[in-house]
């Protein structure tokens, strides 16, 4: 027992240099309402979310008094989640040193449980959870200017908070965040065009904000953001090695205009992925209907007659509270047969446990933590999908 201890002991003070020496953020996570303690709770207990408000102002005259009472409005977001890892181990001497632990277990595992916490948040990103507004539909692979205008008149003429660009996002996939890079109407080419485009920008958001957040919102990227695919008119001859694509039966210059963007329509930087490869390759340029050219050879077999179809992605434009993502850790348990500790790495707290597994020859090392992510405001969100 005394070698299980100075194990876990080791482990918790590796938590403490890793907390020091490593540093990790995902997008999602820094866009939604955090609600993060190191209470440890049950699974199926509930947490409350709430927003106090009261009915509007009216002229009372001469009228008696019809009170509200001050009860504000909650979210109960029931705990149901128990994201987790296990190693075996059947030697304990391959970890004598924190920087083992470190390297071969903390290191991995914390990362693996930013992501699933961060994917969690982009699995709310559906039309049934935020279905105040119309689902914005922008130009393939890319939130223009005109959708992103969109979004922030929807949201502010709705009384939403965006004031403050650190509790505003849009939040995207890296790729539609590449192309608005390169769109002329977010990033002018040239050093005068920027300047002006800096103080126009500037008061088109709101008094006081830095010009580098368009419309109040931080845009933000990230890799686990959702995507999809379209299905594509026709079929396409497409060469190993080579960047020309040749239609039968496509429309690739079928217009794309602002939210009314059609199932055929390609335009520059487009994703497009062909029958028999799963890797999606960049449009460059359109030049027919029936002819484009990619931004990188194609690396699968030759097919003189693919299927295509078109990456589609879904962001969202939002206020940090449209989320909750509420992580606590479990009950922490320490008896003959179980040893845990409570360690909390990079804000996230979660329990490491071990056990000696008989069926299995060794002893069980596990990290697990509790958590509920869910949709508390669909008003505070618009979804973005290109």
């Amino acid at each position: 027992m005394n070698n299980i201890n100075g194990f876990l002991e080791r482990l918790t003070a590796a938590a403490g240099d890793y907390n020091k020496a490593k540093v990790g953020t995902l997008s999602a996570l820094d866009a939604v309402y955090l609600d993060v303690r190191p209470e440890v709770a049950h699974m199926g207990q509930t947490i409350r979310v709430y927003f106090p408000d009261l009915t509007a102002f009216v002229d009372q005259a001469g009228n008696d008094w019809d009170p509200d009472d001050v009860t504000p409005n909650y979210v109960d977001l029931p705990f149901g989640q128990r994201p987790g890892k296990a190693i075996l181990i059947r030697d304990f001497e391959q970890y004598q040193t924190s920087t083992d632990i470190i390297d071969q277990f903390i290191d991995p595992n914390y990362k693996r449980a930013q992501e699933y916490a961060n994917g969690q948040v982009f699995a709310q990103l559906t039309t049934g959870n935020f279905n105040t507004y119309p689902a914005i539909t922008t130009l393939p692979a890319e939130v223009d200017v005109g959708s992103a205008k969109l979004a922030w008149n929807l949201l502010v003429k709705n009384k939403i908070p965006l004031q403050d660009y650190s509790n505003a996002s849009l939040l995207y996939h890296p790729d539609v965040h590449a192309n608005t890079l390169i769109d002329a109407a977010w990033a002018q080419e040239n050093l005068v065009s920027a300047i002006i485009a800096q103080g126009t920008r500037q008061d088109v958001a709101e008094p006081g904000t830095p010009s580098n957040r368009a419309f109040a919102f931080t845009r933000r990227y990230d890799q686990q953001a959702a995507t999809g695919t379209t299905a594509l008119a026709g079929t396409a001859s497409v060469t190993n090695g080579s960047t020309t694509v040749t239609g039968s039966g496509t429309a690739f210059t079928t217009a794309s205009v602002l939210n009314q963007t059609t199932s055929n329509g390609v335009t520059a930087t487009t994703w497009l992925t062909f029958q028999g490869d799963t890797i999606s390759y960049p449009v460059q340029s359109i030049q027919s209907a029936t002819s484009l050219t990619l931004a990188q050879a194609y690396q699968g077999n030759t097919n003189s007659s693919a299927s295509i179809v078109r990456t589609t992605y879904t962001g969202v434009a939002m206020h940090r509270y449209a989320i909750a993502l509420a992580v606590r850790p479990l009950e922490i348990v320490n008896n003959g047969q179980v040893s845990s500790r409570l360690v909390k790495i990079k804000g996230l707290p979660m329990r490491l446990q071990l056990s000696y597994q008989h069926v299995k020859a060794g002893w069980l090392l596990t990290l697990d933590y509790g958590m509920v992510c869910k949709v508390i405001r669909p008003d505070f969100g618009v979804l973005l999908q290109s």
